[in-house]
């Protein structure tokens, strides 16, 4: 292959990533913080795990009493 031929690929590959380098770097400067652009410059945030578990309710949900006198698919089930 060709001189040409093997950088252009290598061309291909950097210019987006420079791309979204010079991204970041415009918006860095102008204040922006926290963008995501380039989530590698960013840490991790922690997760706070609490020391005691929290009791679940297990009791069943409320419903209402009345129940539908008609069906929803009243026409359908008549049909078949």
């Amino acid at each position: 292959m060709s001189f040409l031929h093997e950088y252009a690929l290598l061309a291909a590959v950097l210019f987006p990533v420079g791309v979204l380098v010079a991204m970041q770097a415009y918006l860095y400067m102008n204040g922006e913080r926290g963008t995501l652009l380039m989530p590698m410059l960013a840490g991790f945030p922690k997760i706070e795990l609490e020391a005691e578990p929290k009791a679940v309710d297990v009791s069943p949900a409320v419903t209402d009493e009345r129940r539908a006198e008609v069906a929803a698919n009243d026409t359908c089930e008549e049909a078949a």
